[in-house]
């Protein structure tokens, strides 16, 4: 096995992906990855597209990644009034991708600007991601909760891809040998969900809101997004993508 120097999530989403490879791997949340791979303390990461696409990196892992093609179940707004009467809005730190499809859809197909507070200010709603929102659902059922891959899916007609895996400008490995070696683990990963999976819950999370395939559909909600984000002034300008 090569030694390569691979970042991921410790969320549950992203186990499949690096099934029985785990001791390798450098964990850390996504906006630590992010850092991480700007720094070129990593050769590859499994990196917020939010990030990906601001720190204007260019060359990806054809075919894999965190997508929802509808209701994500991981990424969610808890609101206290209607999505369209938002205006405050309490976030999590550990995300940048999921704030700003938050914004994305509130500037962009609502005409609404919002404004992020911390924990110890009132809000009209809070953002969770990841295992937290997961928990949270299961902690209250009786708490509505707005699903932003749902609502980005209602919106556009495409799928969100929420993380790919990101190459580092100066990796010293070679490209073709990581994918290879990632390939293979999330073959093996797609395999052993029932495995991974701890209860019957996580299970039809893995298997019915998780999608792990990147094709011309994913590409297109990628390039979704680039567009509303230049158009909220986010990112400058369009750039090309490197599918390796």
């Amino acid at each position: 096995m090569i030694n390569a120097r691979i970042g991921c999530v410790p969320y549950l989403n992203a186990r499949p992906l690096i099934y029985g490879i785990e001791k390798q791997v450098i964990y850390g949340s996504p906006v630590e990855l992010s850092l991480m791979l700007k720094k070129g303390e990593l050769d590859v990461a499994l990196c917020p597209v939010g990030a990906s696409l601001i720190e204007k990196w260019s060359f990806f892992i054809d075919g894999m990644g965190i997508v929802a093609d509808g209701d994500v179940y991981s990424v969610i707004l808890v609101p206290k009034k209607p999505l369209e009467l938002i205006r405050t809005v309490t976030i999590d730190p550990e995300s940048r991708s999921s704030v700003l499809l938050l914004r994305v859809i509130l500037e962009c197909f609502y005409g609404k600007k919002i404004r992020f507070v911390s924990y110890d200010e009132p809000a009209d709603g809070f953002l969770l991601i990841g295992d937290k929102a997961i928990n949270y659902r299961k902690s209250h059922p009786e708490h509505p909760v707005i699903d932003l891959g749902g609502v980005w899916k209602k919106l556009t007609g495409l799928p969100f891809v929420f993380a790919l895996w990101t190459f580092s400008p100066v990796g010293k490995w070679s490209r073709e040998e990581i994918k290879e070696l990632l390939t293979k683990t999330k073959e093996k990963g797609l395999s052993a969900r029932e495995k991974i999976a701890l209860d019957s819950h996580q299970l039809h999370y893995l298997t019915h809101y998780i999608r792990y395939e990147v094709g011309e559909k994913e590409k297109m909600g990628i390039e979704e997004f680039l567009k509303n984000l230049i158009k909220i002034e986010i990112i400058d300008r369009s750039f090309p993508f490197y599918w390796v």
